[in-house]
């Protein structure tokens, strides 16, 4: 018996998925000697895969990746969306996988609505690493509240929201600071301009954006040094520099939509004002191309995020004690280890484990 994971070990956020569970499920005994990691972009290590499939097998993909006729055993499908309608060409997969497993109460609803088989879905929760994300190093205290955004250039990080929002809250106030950790996959040349102009066209000196790759000291530090996260999202599979910023007990700023909402608590976050509304994004068209519709997502109101700016700027030590508290709480509940630890137990009420291991 195997448990084979398919996937790929990268910088995106499915990759540091698929990295971490793997890592976690490996040091879980006896089953971590059963594992055996498949790159989802090596053709001939997945056909290779699939003509050494058994039965007994369980194989579990982290990519939208049709297994039923090619690989023998029970077919998992771990699936991330970021809209309230599964793409036409990822849901014939979900339809025909043995399993499909997703992080999230959100998501599971969606699953639902898409008329999938409740007896074949189950909630299997991310998490974070939390021996990096934590509140253990000291805080720098000042008089400046330094703000942080995280994220993909693209529509649906909302950054181009934040930073108006940011104009009209604060404009170039020396009081505060923001920092925009930022890249894109294509067109950067246009998107690193588009940034800058809008920068500049509103005057903010209080603004600073980072882009491109960044190592992890660099990540941990930019956590460190923030007072509030910021990122009113329009969706999320998963959200992992929400949960990031959760566990190094920064207050956040956010949309109440989407799989993020299965971790964070309203004591520390104050979620944005949003409308639910028709998907109208190239990005993201072109990443699922399809005719029609691609669904809703949450359209955060500016003036929203801009109160919700100056609310945190002045009720900084409400909302820090209270998101250190949860930041216990995440690193108690959304370790990897307790992911893989998740994943074993949905996979042994399913009968699945009950195998002699020396078989």
């Amino acid at each position: 018996m195997k448990i084979r994971l398919i996937g790929q070990r990268n910088n995106l956020g499915i990759g540091v998925h698929y990295s971490n569970f793997a890592d976690a499920l490996r040091r879980i005994q006896p089953w971590g000697n059963r594992v055996e990691e498949i790159d989802c972009t090596d053709m001939n290590a997945l056909m290779r895969a699939a003509g050494q499939s058994q039965d007994q097998d369980i194989n579990i993909c982290f990519v939208s990746m049709p297994l039923q006729n090619h690989y023998r055993g029970t077919n998992i499908q771990w699936i991330v969306f970021e809209s309230d309608r599964i793409p036409s060409i990822v849901l014939p997969t979900l339809q025909t996988a043995d399993q499909v497993w997703v992080p999230s109460q959100w998501g599971y609803q969606i699953l639902m609505q898409h008329g999938l088989d409740p007896d074949r879905c189950s909630i299997v929760q991310e998490g974070v690493d939390t021996e990096l994300y934590h509140t253990w190093r000291p805080r720098v205290e000042r008089d400046q509240v330094r703000f942080l955004t995280v994220g993909k250039y693209e529509q649906r990080k909302s950054i181009t929201e934040t930073i108006e929002a940011w104009a009209q809250a604060f404009g170039a106030d020396s009081g505060v600071y923001l920092t925009v950790k930022t890249d894109h996959f294509v067109d950067q040349d246009i998107k690193q301009q588009q940034i800058r102009d809008q920068l500049e066209s509103l005057s903010l000196s209080n603004v600073t954006v980072l882009w491109g790759s960044a190592d992890r000291d660099l990540m941990i530090n930019l956590y460190r040094d923030a007072d509030v996260f910021v990122l009113p999202t329009k969706g999320e599979g998963w959200g992992l520099p929400l949960i990031e910023a959760a566990a190094s007990g920064l207050p956040i700023i956010t949309t109440e939509w989407g799989a993020h909402t299965q971790f964070l608590k309203s004591s520390s976050c104050i979620f944005v004002e949003h409308d639910l509304v028709p998907i109208q994004c190239p990005e993201y068209q072109r990443f699922y191309p399809q005719a029609g519709d691609w669904g809703q997502w949450a359209q955060p109101r500016i003036d929203s995020i801009a109160q919700a700016l100056i609310t945190a700027r002045d009720q900084i030590p409400q909302l820090r004690q209270q998101a250190q508290i949860n930041a216990r709480q995440i690193r108690q509940e959304f370790s990897w280890s307790q992911c893989a630890a998740r994943a074993l137990d949905v996979l042994h009420h399913q009968g699945l484990l009950n195998i002699p291991v020396d078989q």
